[in-house]
């Protein structure tokens, strides 16, 4: 059993040697399961609930190994390893429309797309 937050959010950012890390997963199984899910909640949650603006959430993203892309009107959590399309954040209980009017600018031109993914 894993003791703290901490050894959580350090087991699954390390990548492995072949270049995928524990959210690679997602592709074979074409979904999360409930562990991982939980996980990624935990680990992630309290990022999504700090961030004051688009640029603060893909920092604290991206310090974590992940990124954000919108596809189809959702925003998707990217691995930044795999490049796995993990699920969406509306998913993690941070749908698009909350957090564009959390941080009062929205998501709906190519150039956001382009630079939310990194």
């Amino acid at each position: 059993m894993l003791s703290s937050h901490a050894d959580v959010t350090d087991v699954f950012a390390m990548p492995d040697p072949m270049g995928q890390s524990a959210w690679a997963s997602a592709r074979m199984s074409k979904r999360l399961d409930t562990e991982l899910a939980m996980q990624l909640r935990i680990i992630l949650g309290g990022e999504f609930r700090r961030a004051k603006n688009w640029n603060a959430l893909r920092r604290a993203l991206r310090s974590k190994g992940f990124s954000l892309q919108v596809e189809q009107g959702q925003l998707r959590l990217i691995d930044s390893i795999s490049r796995v399309d993990i699920c969406s954040t509306s998913f993690l209980g941070f749908p698009l429309s909350q957090l564009e009017q959390t941080f009062g600018a929205p998501v709906d031109s190519e150039r956001w797309n382009k630079w939310l993914v990194g």
